[in-house]
């Protein structure tokens, strides 16, 4: 009805009904404001979360790095004890003490000779390894015959080759440190974190002495043992590997491996063959842990072992 009037009055005498401009505007930069602490606020969150895993990070590599310090320095020490014990001190391994740090050490010397050499074992020792290893006996002896083949590379000619003549020991491909082991054919990453710890380069014998090998071996190989004592090697010379796993306070793990040798010089006692980041398979750290948790409180400092080293 009111536009209908509105309609009959001339055009200048017509009402006008203009938008409400001023309520517009300010909803408008309501809106504005709302969104820009909203994004404010998330930029914020952002950048605090940004910084603690930053500083979780930082802290997290600052704790290994104490640990791997103190793995290496825990390594020294276990040559220091293998070198007291020599002396005829009565030093036993595994040591197990604390180190200035807090953390705690498990030292373990393990002699080369109680391994399988990878460069002189037979074929019959890799195959009873890998076999025993791998639970089937067809890919342990695929192993056992990559492993022949990659140290002799003419084997496969060998039955071609005449009588008179003899193969060239010279020519032939050594493994040089039992990292190469990776490069089997068959050997899993599983498999080889379980073969690490039985293999050696630098044994030399065609099978491992039964005295020097460790129990899980002499099991797996069906060796035999005349000496009972397993908390000391057998002798103190020769090669050996030196292994120190740390735990840090805060839960940071690391495991390092030195092989060394002893005795081989008048002047020169021991001499650091290769450095190792060491690893352990799962039940062998439970069971780590579980010594750990039992001798905790009974543990002294690594500065008096051996009374002191």
């Amino acid at each position: 009805m009111l536009t209908k009037r509105t309609d009959r009055l001339p055009l200048s005498s017509r009402p006008r009904f203009e938008p409400d401009s001023d309520a517009n505007d300010a909803g408008f930069a309501l809106v504005a404001v709302i969104w820009s602490l909203g994004l404010i606020s998330l930029l914020a969150i952002a950048v605090i979360v940004d910084a603690r895993y930053r500083t979780r990070v930082t802290t997290s590599l600052t704790s290994m790095t104490a640990a791997a310090a103190a793995a290496e320095s825990a390594v020294n020490l276990g040559i220091a004890a293998a070198l007291a014990r020599k002396a005829r001190r009565n030093v036993k391994f595994p040591l197990r003490c604390q180190m200035p740090g807090g953390e705690r050490v498990v030292i373990t010397v393990e002699q080369e000779a109680g391994k399988v050499d990878l460069n002189t074992a037979t074929a019959a020792v890799l195959l009873r390894l890998f076999t025993a290893l791998s639970l089937d006996r067809s890919a342990g002896a695929r192993i056992a015959g990559n492993i022949m083949a990659f140290r002799d590379p003419d084997i496969k000619d060998r039955d071609a080759r005449p009588v008179s003549e003899k193969p060239d020991d010279s020519k032939k491909i050594r493994f040089t440190t039992i990292m190469q082991l990776d490069q089997i054919g068959g050997i899993s990453p599983a498999l080889f974190r379980k073969a690490i710890r039985f293999v050696t380069v630098s044994s030399g014998r065609p099978e491992p002495d039964g005295n020097a090998a460790s129990s899980e071996l002499r099991k797996l190989l069906s060796l035999d043992q005349q000496q009972t004592d397993s908390t000391q090697a057998s002798s103190s010379t020769g090669d050996m590997t030196i292994r120190a796993d740390v735990s840090a306070e805060d839960g940071a793990r690391f495991i390092r491996e030195a092989l060394v040798s002893f005795g081989t010089k008048k002047n020169r006692p021991f001499r650091i063959r290769e450095w190792r980041h060491g690893d352990d398979d799962a039940p062998a750290l439970a069971r780590t842990i579980q010594r750990r948790e039992a001798v905790a409180a009974s543990q002294g400092s690594c500065f008096q072992v051996g009374n002191p080293v």
